[in-house]
């Protein structure tokens, strides 16, 4: 990148440099034929006495003359009628001069001459005014030398300036790339042990800077998500240690003395109910590692909300019975759109199990279906004891709990909240929740609308912020 960017720079530099050579030889050179066009019609305008001709050569033959004044300037004039003169002793003024054009020409050894034709009116002897053209040449040798070394001149100049533009170029265009080059080595060198390490943007030029933002927040996301992940897999092992150690446990003390088959039986029942808890936990497991997966993964439907929404409300309402817990559902009786019907059967049915769990004997939970815009807006409110604020920002956090008591409780692993973030977002929708201690708890899901008609594609969805009420 550094050899096309010198390369570009290099190129750009000759190009102005040859143009501007080209511009200033092609205008010294017109003023130098300018000022040797000048002084050929002022010598023209007063001709000296004509060099004496040898005997025997005729007068009406230019070239002859011309050889005959040797590498001298030279005329000839003739009258209107086309018969060759010559000038008087005196020589010859001429009046009312127009030059009629010039041109360049070379003798048979090789001297370049100017020749200029010259019109204008002499006085002849007798005192009579007339017309006469003037043939003048004059030696351009001098004018020519004069551009070879104005020729010279510059190509040299164009070659020493080719040249320093050349180590200017590459000099500045890896003082240019330089910060760049370091930023690529920065992130070469991070890993996943320091990815805390992030890109100084105050030393690099303003032109690289939006890119290195990005960049740092970039590797602030990758950190976070690996941070989570991390915490994801500690968290997980500890939840799987409980019931292996407890099933461990349990065999070997049965296993240690010879019992009867009503203890055997016991320990198969003790073993039997943590291999569930274990099986639950890793159903959860497959299903957080399933519902972060790509959108498409699971084709999108034509579905009718009403059946799917009061099924979830109806499953809800058999768990509520057991805590005097009354489930009620609000929702259309037709809302046909296209959606992932699995994700948000289990979105709605998380949201619904946790609300009845963790109500008080003899609440209510209410499932409430609102369309809003490009949106569905599902609500799932409870009158439980409610959450305290500082646990709102953390509730959608795999194995997070905020009643500790709940972690001794079988079945509550702490991962519906976060399955049910992990299905909005896959949706391209979002959630949230707002809480009042005493009152009660709502969380709020937003998923997008597709056209029945169209591609199926989803639309983004609006971010709901945590908030409490309480």
């Amino acid at each position: 990148m550094t050899r096309r960017i010198a390369l570009a720079i290099l190129l750009t530099v000759w190009a102005v440099l040859v143009a501007g050579c080209v511009v200033a030889y092609t205008t010294v050179r017109w003023a130098l034929v300018e000022q040797l066009d000048q002084s050929l019609v002022a010598k023209a305008s007063t001709l000296p006495e004509l060099a004496r001709v040898p005997a025997g050569l005729p007068t009406t033959r230019p070239a002859a003359a011309a050889a005959a004044v040797n590498r001298l300037d030279r005329y000839l004039i003739k009258a209107e009628n086309g018969v060759t003169i010559s000038p008087a002793a005196g020589g010859m003024v001429l009046s009312q001069v127009q030059p009629m054009g010039a041109s360049f020409s070379v003798l048979a050894d090789g001297t370049p001459m100017r020749t200029m034709l010259v019109h204008g009116i002499a006085a002849t002897p007798d005192g009579r005014s007339i017309g006469v053209t003037v043939v003048y040449w004059a030696d351009a040798s001098h004018l020519f030398a004069q551009l070879h070394h104005l020729a010279a001149a510059f190509v040299v100049f164009g070659a020493i300036a080719g040249l320093l533009a050349a180590w200017v170029a590459l000099a500045v265009s890896r003082a240019a790339l330089r910060p760049l080059h370091e930023t690529a080595a920065v992130i070469g060198e991070i890993s996943p042990r320091d990815l805390h390490r992030r890109i100084e943007t105050a030393r690099l030029p303003p032109e690289l800077v939006p890119m290195a933002s990005r960049l740092n927040e970039m590797l602030e996301r990758i950190e976070r998500a690996y941070a989570q992940r991390h915490q994801f897999l500690a968290d997980a092992s500890h939840e799987l240690r409980t019931p292996v150690a407890a099933l461990v446990t349990t065999i070997e003390v049965s296993l240690r003395h010879p019992r009867q088959a009503e203890a055997y039986l016991a320990t198969l029942d003790s073993c039997l109910s943590d291999a569930r808890l274990l099986r639950q936990l890793v159903e959860r497991l497959m299903e957080q590692c399933r519902a972060e997966e790509l959108t498409h993964d699971e084709a999108m439907e034509e579905v009718d909300l009403a059946p799917l929404l009061n099924q979830c409300a109806t499953q809800a309402a058999v768990l509520g019975r057991e805590r005097a817990v009354e489930v009620r559902s609000d929702v259309p009786e037709t809302a046909r759109i296209m959606t992932q019907p699995q994700r948000l059967r289990s979105i709605v049915a998380n949201l619904l199990s946790n609300a009845v769990e963790y109500n008080r004997p003899g609440g209510s939970v209410d499932l409430i279906l609102r369309p809003n815009g490009r949106f569905i807006h599902i609500t799932v409110r409870d009158t439980g004891p409610g959450i305290a604020e500082g646990h709102l920002p953390h509730l959608f956090e795999p194995f997070y709990r905020a009643d500790q008591a709940r972690s001794v409780q079988p079945g509550h692993l702490g991962l519906g909240l976060s399955l049910v973030k992990s299905h909005v977002e896959a949706m391209g929708g979002s959630v949230g929740v707002e809480s009042r201690l005493g009152v009660g708890t709502s969380f709020h899901v937003e998923v997008p609308i597709s056209d029945p008609g169209g591609n199926g594609s989803p639309v983004g969805g609006v971010p709901l912020a945590y908030r409490s009420v309480s």
